[in-house]
């Protein structure tokens, strides 16, 4: 069977439901081997206009994504510039308390002076000191000034007057402006030297000074001390006078036991808040400190979004701590500002009590010293004076349990406002879990459909590659079918065809021996010609275009040729596959390199000439 023998080809392919066989449908693979995926019946798919559309629909998401960027970017310039308005409100508030507040201090420190220096003040002499000291700093200062600054100003002058002067010789590079350049150049080394030193000096002046202010003894004069309570019996107390002494040891030994049970008090307050007032700083840095406390005093506790705003701003001005930083530190802050007050509330109650027990006192003893006075006048109201000393002493028994119970009130009230603040920061804390316990919810979720949505993928895939190939096999078992038949075949029209050529031969043979007999009957004698000899042929009048009608084919090969035309290499349906795949660029796909292996010629080739590629590929 050769390529173009279609009438001995039988087709028993089946396209989907439909038998080809049928009238209409009877040559469709023949054509389709014929025309490769060139075919009418398969549309090829366009790439490059689905590359352009892909390409059109990313760039008008990059577009959408950067108009999202944008406004997100202005949302954050414009917040951002929200933020430093108000910054900026509350600063210049600030500026205008601080200048305020530094001219009443200049006024009134003016206004110290001018009355110290009077005659009749107790500190003339001290205040005269220190005006002589005042006016010896700024001659110091003026002295200094002229000393170190002002010649710096005079150099900077001059040398900007002599470049200008000698910017044209300094640009040709004379040897004397080179050597006068040099000469100023050593002169300004030596002025940076020494005002280095100058600096130097000054900043180990400015140690000494701070080391000076940071004495202890400096300190406790400068620091306002805790107010503190003079405990035991006042003297005052001791000194009254009362005709029981019962009555008076009963009523002096309150004053202990009432300091016994504010001191309890106070230690126990200590011991709660041990962490708090380990440190002054809560653990930062001295400088760091003021700065945080000068922000956080900067924003009234009335103002929109005050936490928000100052957590910002020293965010802005302590770059090196973190937000936790800043919360941690603003917590610690406020217990132990919390702490301070409520000890100088615990301290003052302590003092009021004590005056309010001296004062009952001196009522009672009063009381006391007035039903002695009776009893002496009158012995009848003796047995009455101890009734009244009774119900005096329990009035105080009474006032020192109406006390306790108000201390007990007190100190349960601080209680519930501490379970209360402590209450408000857990749920605080759980809506902030639960805000991000809900967030890590939708990204799982999310993940969950995006994994579920890829493995249905998946599996679709799977199951179409499972039906490609189960195609493929059913494919394959069908075309060994057709090549066994079709060497059937072959082998038949061989024989015949070789039976047809013995026939011929034979034949040929026969009419050759004809032939021969009758060439034997009509040979020709011809005599002897030397003219004819000596003539021209036919074929040398040929070259001279003697004799010659028709034309001759300059562009015939010279030799016949045996390998495969461009037309024929092109019109392979291997070809036209691979060149398919290869624009698609699938060509190096493992379902595309298998069809290319499966995909047969148009003609079968011969045996000694099979190609062993495609069966080295699947080793």
């Amino acid at each position: 069977m050769t390529g173009r023998d279609y009438k001995a080809f039988l087709s028993l392919h089946r396209s989907g439901r439909k038998e080809i066989a049928r009238t209409d449908e009877q040559d469709s693979l023949m054509i389709r081997m014929r025309e490769g995926v060139g075919s009418k019946r398969y549309k090829p798919l366009d790439y490059e206009k689905l590359k352009a559309l892909a390409f059109e629909k990313k760039f008008a998401a990059n577009e959408s994504l950067m108009k999202m960027e944008k406004l997100a970017h202005v949302s954050k310039q414009s917040k951002e510039h929200h933020l430093l308005k108000q910054h900026k409100m509350v600063w210049q508030r600030e500026h205008s308390r601080l200048l305020a507040a530094s001219k009443k201090a200049e006024e009134e420190l003016q206004v110290y002076m001018q009355d110290g220096t009077l005659e009749e003040s107790s500190i003339s002499t001290f205040m005269l000191e220190v005006e002589e000291l005042d006016m010896q700093i700024a001659a110091d200062q003026k002295h200094f000034k002229m000393s170190t600054v002002d010649p710096i100003w005079n150099l900077k002058e001059d040398l900007g007057m002599w470049l200008t002067d000698h910017k044209e010789d300094l640009r040709l590079g004379g040897r004397e402006i080179s050597d006068e350049y040099e000469n100023i150049e050593k002169t300004v080394d030596s002025v940076v030297c020494q005002q280095q030193g100058v600096i130097d000096k000054l900043m180990e002046e400015r140690f000494r000074l701070e080391m000076d202010l940071e004495s202890p003894a400096l300190k406790d004069l400068l620091t306002v001390h805790e107010k503190w309570v003079l405990d035991g019996i006042p003297d005052e107390a001791e000194e009254l006078e009362c005709p029981d002494p019962y009555l008076k040891e009963s009523v002096l030994c309150e004053f202990l036991y009432m300091d016994e049970k504010f001191r309890e008090h106070l230690k126990e307050w200590d011991a709660r808040h041990e962490e708090v007032i380990g440190s002054n700083t809560g653990g930062w840095d001295a400088d760091f400190h003021q700065i945080f406390l000068q922000i956080l005093e900067q924003y009234p506790h009335d103002m929109a979004n005050r936490r928000m705003l100052y957590l910002d701003r020293m965010r802005r001005h302590l770059p090196h701590k973190t937000r936790a930083d800043l919360v941690a530190h603003e917590e610690w802050y406020t217990s132990h500002k919390y702490y301070h007050e409520h000890r100088k509330v615990l301290i003052n109650s302590w003092i009021k009590s004590r005056k309010e027990l001296l004062q009952k006192a001196k009522a009672v003893f009063a009381d006391a010293c007035l039903a002695a006075e009776l009893e002496m006048i009158a012995a009848i109201n003796r047995q009455r004076q101890n009734e009244i000393c009774d119900q005096l002493y329990k009035k105080v028994q009474q006032w020192r349990e109406h006390k306790m119970e108000e201390m007990r009130l007190q100190a349960e009230i601080e209680a519930r406002k501490q379970e209360e603040l402590e209450i408000e920061k857990k749920k605080m804390a759980e809506r902030e879990k639960k805000r991000r316990d809900m967030q890590k919810k939708k990204i799982d979720t999310y993940h969950d459909q995006l994994q579920e949505t890829r493995t249905k993928q998946e599996e679709l895939d799977r199951k179409r590659l499972e039906e490609l190939q189960k195609q493929l096999a059913e494919q394959a078992e069908h075309d060994k079918e057709r090549v066994a038949f079709r060497e059937h075949v072959l082998q038949d029209r061989l024989l015949e065809r070789k039976e047809e050529l013995e026939r011929l031969a034979e034949a040929e043979r026969e009419k050759e021996r004809r032939l021969q007999a009758l060439r034997d009957q009509v040979e020709v004698n011809v005599d002897y010609d030397p003219v004819r000899m000596m003539q021209a042929t036919k074929a040398s009048n040929a070259k001279l275009g003697i004799g010659v009608d028709q034309d001759i084919n300059i562009q015939k090969p010279l030799f016949a040729i045996t390998g495969f035309t461009s037309n024929q290499v092109v019109s392979d349906p291997r070809h036209k596959l691979e060149a398919a795949l290869r624009s698609a660029g699938l060509e190096n796909n493992p379902y595309a390199r298998q069809m290319m292996s499966t995909m047969k010629p148009l003609k079968p080739p011969r045996r000694d000439m099979e190609s062993t590629v495609f069966k080295m590929d699947k080793q």
